[in-house]
């Protein structure tokens, strides 16, 4: 992710655009200009929601697949034996 500019420093009102993420929360991260002390939000992106989805839907078909592989062998058992 490219940071954003502050701004402040595009209307010409920071000197410096100094700009980090300074609090992520579960739907956009705040960004802070350390020379303005300006705060600006920026919402997460879609397809990063996507990305998470798909992989959910990939760790449950692999554990499904393993649960049926395991379901699948065959248990032995020795007869006679002590």
């Amino acid at each position: 992710m490219e940071m954003p500019i502050c701004g402040n420093f595009l209307s010409g009102t920071c000197p410096r655009s100094d700009t980090y993420v300074s609090k992520e929360t579960d739907s956009a991260f705040v960004i802070t200009c350390r020379t303005c002390a300006s705060h600006n939000i920026w919402p997460h992106d879609r397809s990063e929601k996507a990305a998470k989805y798909q992989a959910w839907l990939k760790r449950q078909y692999d554990l499904e697949t393993k649960d049926i592989e395991a379901r699948k062998t065959r248990a032995f058992s020795i007869l006679g034996g002590k």
